[in-house]
């Protein structure tokens, strides 16, 4: 792996992948009335749009699967951008790759780095 890929991975995604997510699992902070809020959302939905993919989320309530309005706007054509989704909480809360739609090609770059035994 090269310095800047390690760089990259230590800047957006310093901690380790949650182990309890399952496929298509991830977190999402929620803007709340009493602030944000960390939830479990499931990534369902691929909703092509000029300035990238977007991603209908869904949360699990009780036996069922609920759209989130991640905008809050209403609008079911719109969903969220891949740099909105988390693989852990603590990255999550921090929001720590905003910006960066392209952190799970990190993840697998330190996935096969591990393997490689590097």
């Amino acid at each position: 792996m090269d310095d800047r890929t390690r760089q990259m991975i230590e800047a957006y995604i310093p901690h380790p992948r949650d182990p309890s997510l399952e496929a298509g699992e991830y977190f999402f902070c929620q803007e709340t009335m009493g602030g944000p809020r960390v939830i479990r959302v499931f990534a369902l939905d691929i909703l092509p749009h000029r300035d990238g993919k977007e991603y209908g989320i869904y949360q699990s309530r009780g036996p069922r699967l609920v759209r989130v309005d991640a905008r809050g706007d209403g609008d079911p054509s719109r969903g969220v951008h891949m740099h909105e989704l988390y693989d852990n909480k603590e990255d999550c809360r921090d929001r720590t790759h905003s910006c960066y739609d392209n952190w799970e090609w990190l993840r697998e770059q330190q996935r096969k780095e591990v393997e490689d035994g590097g």
